[in-house]
């Protein structure tokens, strides 16, 4: 159990310090690369992919994460697509603004799982048509979403020369 516990811990830590990766990555990024298209795998803009991360925080990980918590094994809405709420990107959102709402987002759940009981991590909801998913497959999939998308991010940096440390990417 303890080495259970450990792990938890250092995933918070890791879900604690994306954010900061993500603002670090992004200051090495001259802002008139955030705009241009064929960043990630379906050519997505740097901004698109930040709005995209900031999408799925707020509006499909968290909020599925917080009902686990609240409800006894709720059955969850699934996901539209891995395009949620493509329809209303905004591409002249400030990417400070992304980041910040990313920011608090991420705040407010590592906050609330560093409150929870160690059994509550293996909560479950019913999420089709992934089946049965624990707090701690959610705070997973959160992390792995947010760091994947930052190594494709990260790539514009070998791409455009102005690497200056090496890759950010936590990995529990």
């Amino acid at each position: 159990m303890e080495e259970l516990d450990e792990y938890r811990l250092k995933l918070l830590d890791y879900l604690d310090r994306q954010p900061a990766e993500y603002r670090a990555v992004l200051h090495a990024i001259p802002a008139r690369h955030w705009p241009t298209p064929d960043v990630g795998e379906a050519g997505e803009s740097i901004h698109r992919l930040v709005a995209h991360v900031r999408d799925y925080e707020t509006l499909a990980f968290w909020p599925r994460l917080r009902r686990v918590l609240i409800e006894e094994r709720p059955t969850l809405e699934p996901f539209a697509s891995h395009n949620l709420n493509a329809e209303n990107y905004l591409p002249n959102e400030v990417m400070d603004d992304l980041l910040a709402e990313f920011e608090h987002t991420r705040l407010e759940a590592t906050h609330l799982l560093r409150k929870i009981a160690s059994e509550d991590w293996s909560r479950t909801g019913f999420h089709p048509p992934s089946g049965n998913r624990s707090v701690m497959w959610w705070a997973e999939r959160a992390h792995n979403h947010a760091r994947d998308h930052l190594r494709e991010i990260e790539k514009v940096l070998d791409t455009i020369g102005t690497r200056p440390f090496k890759p950010l990417t936590s990995q529990p």
